[in-house]
């Protein structure tokens, strides 16, 4: 009998001594996941993958949704430190927006799989408003508005809304056109960098702020702004 096409292969070997086994099993996981989706990955799957007893496995998570909560934050806080360089090492407005943008989109449609874990598993989980989770996601989401702070001083009089609403403004509109190439399935002929510079332009065009983006500090204007965006967010 030929094998289920879902059943794709994990090399088996034990994930090392109790010291490093926990980021062992969870590399195991993520790896399980994105082959094979959460739904059809049971703790059992992880536990042979991983080279352990399903008895050891629960020594170390107690269950399907306490793995796959940690298996999200391992992934979310990577992309915490890389958003927190773009924003540290950005040398104008204009810029950094684009490449926080891009940050967002290439995370999402690297790891479909991881994304849809957080969207249904993760957030949509009871408790999740006082969790490690939104902890860190509020840590990721943090550094853009640490950016604002950084390169535009003046937004509270030109936009007459706090920060906070902002950055949801934003990471809302980077996240519903990443799911919706996903939901289309175009993540491989989609130009993470194009959208994001011309997304770039629309937010920073909405905040008031497309000015301001022109000129980098102790610097003459350099580029121009794409002036339309033509990208199509509707799924």
């Amino acid at each position: 009998m030929a094998p289920r096409a879902d059943k794709a292969t994990v090399k088996i070997s034990p994930v090392g001594a109790w010291g490093a086994r926990e980021a062992g099993i969870l590399e195991v996981a993520c790896k399980l996941y994105a082959a094979r989706g959460y739904e059809r990955v049971s703790m059992a799957d992880v536990a042979l993958a991983a080279g352990l007893s399903e008895g050891t496995l629960y020594n170390y998570f107690h269950h399907k949704t306490d793995l796959v909560l940690r298996v999200s934050l391992v992934a979310l806080r990577a992309n915490i430190d890389e958003a927190e360089r773009i924003a540290r090492t950005a040398t104008n407005l204009r810029d950094g927006v684009r490449d926080l943008i891009a940050h967002q989109l290439r995370s999402m449609l690297a790891a479909p799989e991881m994304y849809r874990i957080w969207l249904r598993e993760v957030k949509a989980a009871e408790g999740y408003g006082r969790s490690p989770a939104r902890d860190a996601l509020r840590s990721f989401s943090g550094h853009f508005t640490a950016f604002l702070d950084r390169w535009a001083t003046d937004l509270d009089a030109r936009t007459g809304l706090d920060r906070a609403v902002l950055r949801d403004l934003f990471y809302g509109g980077i996240e519903q056109i990443g799911w919706t190439v996903i939901v289309q399935n175009r993540a491989r002929t989609f130009d993470i960098d194009a959208a994001a510079l011309k997304l770039a332009s629309v937010y920073l065009k909405a905040f008031g702020l497309a000015e301001t983006a022109k000129f980098p500090k102790s610097a003459k204007p350099r580029t121009r702004l794409v002036k339309k965006s033509s990208l199509n967010a509707t799924s």
